[in-house]
């Protein structure tokens, strides 16, 4: 009988834990597309925090910048950001 209300606060802590969200599968070299359509440059570095991914390197004209994870998305003609070039540009 002690054993069914200790399960039950077990098991509802358990359903409280955070879900996470699977990554996006991205490549090294695969190609970035801004929001409007235009070709950034190719992945050159994937940046990790533990497991998760929190942004891509990339060069893009003469500098290296980090689009950061949660602008990207994987689609079939390679990973776009949400982000326009202008927007890419002004990034450091």
């Amino acid at each position: 009988m002690f054993l069914r209300p200790a399960l039950t606060v077990a098991l509802a802590i358990a359903s409280l834990a955070p879900a996470h969200a699977a990554a996006p599968a991205i490549d090294r070299n695969a190609r970035i597309y801004s929001a409007d359509g235009t070709v950034l440059g190719k992945v050159d570095r994937l940046l990790m925090k533990g497991d998760e991914l929190t942004g891509v390197q990339l060069i893009f004209g003469s500098k290296m910048i980090v689009i950061p994870a949660d602008t990207l998305t994987v689609e079939e003609s390679g990973v776009k950001t949400s982000l326009t070039k202008k927007e890419v540009r002004a990034l450091r």
